[in-house]
């Protein structure tokens, strides 16, 4: 007896259960078998990993990561597909199915130690998602995830690059960042109208700059991009509620011009001017 596959599977499980998509929570679900199986043969999942799996959707990439991992905790928002994941992953002993926002889930509580991510991201949630990964201080070992591809675009950016923005500096501070696959629109269900791409995020052991007080950093990145039209010195001024002058000084200090922008500021510079603010109080 020919065994279906768990793309078809996951066809005849949304149809059964009359499931409909929904376009404000950016499902376009991959029911791709082949492609599926690609992602997780390049997430590099193993049998002693625990994975974190946002937005499992039809299940499909949840049955695939379970096959390969020691553990797969699957964040769902949607409970309309309580069913359907209900019957995909019937008999399947290592996931664990949750119905959370993952923005807003104690994913602390939900990993404990060491896990990987690996998802097919809901679009919309693409930057809020990375940012909260990287900045959790969590253990996370790498981070697997299908973007838009103008997104990867912007988060794979390099400073003095138009596309160059605070998600791209933050994650170049806190990982290397690199393009695995493209995807079409016809590999998803229903296809959306943009171009996807597979990245893959690996936090750095060694962050390429030592801020002596990496909240302040963090603080002062997100200031240095605010308003990308002002300067730094005025950025400064508005985020910590300090003369211009002040924040002028801040930057003379540590050889930045404080007619800078700050988007044109390297991250070596700015951890340098975080320092100094450390030393001022």
């Amino acid at each position: 007896m020919e065994t279906i596959s768990d793309g078809v599977r996951a066809r005849i499980a949304l149809e059964k259960h009359g499931f409909r998509f929904q376009r404000t929570l950016g499902q376009n679900f991959l029911l791709d078998d082949a492609r599926v199986a690609r992602i997780v043969a390049l997430a590099g999942v193993g049998e002693a990993d625990d994975v974190l799996e946002i937005g499992p959707g039809a299940g499909v990439l949840t049955r695939a990561l379970a096959r390969r991992a020691r553990r797969v905790v699957a964040l769902e928002i949607d409970r309309a597909l309580a069913p359907v994941l209900a019957e995909m992953l019937a008999g399947v002993s290592n996931v664990r199915l949750e119905f959370a926002d993952a923005l807003k889930a104690d994913l602390a509580a939900l990993m404990g130690g060491r896990f990987a991510v690996v998802a097919n991201l809901p679009y919309y949630i693409t930057a809020d998602m990375v940012m909260k990964l990287l900045k959790s201080g969590l253990d996370v070992s790498c981070i697997t995830i299908m973007v838009q591809k103008e997104a990867a675009a912007r988060m794979m950016a390099q400073l003095g690059e138009a596309q160059y923005c605070l998600l791209a500096a933050t994650i170049a501070y806190f990982a290397r960042c690199e393009s695995l696959m493209d995807v079409p629109p016809g590999a998803f269900t229903p296809p959306p109208h943009v171009e996807s791409r597979l990245l893959r995020l690996t936090p750095y052991a060694k962050k390429p700059v030592q801020p002596r007080n990496e909240a302040l950093f963090l603080r002062v990145l997100a200031a240095a991009f605010a308003m990308r039209r002002k300067t730094l010195a005025n950025n400064l001024s508005r985020a910590f509620q300090v003369p211009r002058e002040q924040a002028a000084a801040w930057l003379e200090a540590v050889g930045i011009n404080p007619m800078a922008r700050g988007e044109a500021v390297e991250l070596a510079a700015l951890a340098r001017l975080s320092d100094a603010m450390v030393e001022c109080g």
